[in-house]
């Protein structure tokens, strides 16, 4: 007589396949959700320099907060994707300015060191050209 069915080693076998596909997708949107949060806030970066530079260019100085900016020359200022973990970082003294963020993969380290960037590690860092 045969019997119908899988056997156990057939079954084990089967769910170790589907548990190490399961694992690597995770692991992978893991990774392209922290490539995509970093892109953004470079790219909210670029937008912030471009706003700083115009607003220079009128005004003769840098503003001293990003709140100078606002409806005039930039739309809206940008927040980081994840502000509960992390947050933009800018200063200035008026003649030159800082802006910062921190980044999450090994997207960028833009000259920025070990040195901190608010409160936490800049990874990525724009100054006047």
């Amino acid at each position: 007589m045969k019997n119908k069915g899988f056997t156990l080693i057939e079954l084990l076998v089967t769910t170790t396949i589907i548990l190490l596909l399961t694992s690597i997708a995770v692991v992978s949107y893991a990774s392209a959700s922290k490539r995509s949060r970093d892109n953004k806030r470079i790219s909210d970066l670029e937008t912030l320099r471009s706003a700083l530079e115009i607003y220079r260019s009128e005004e003769g100085v840098y503003p001293l907060d990003l709140n100078s900016l606002a409806t005039t020359y930039i739309n809206e200022i940008p927040t980081d994707p994840k502000p509960d973990n992390y947050s933009y970082y800018y200063s200035s003294d008026g003649s030159t300015y800082t802006l910062c963020a921190y980044i999450e993969s090994d997207l960028a380290n833009n000259g920025c060191g070990s040195s901190l960037c608010g409160d936490s590690v800049c990874t990525h860092r724009m100054s006047p050209p």
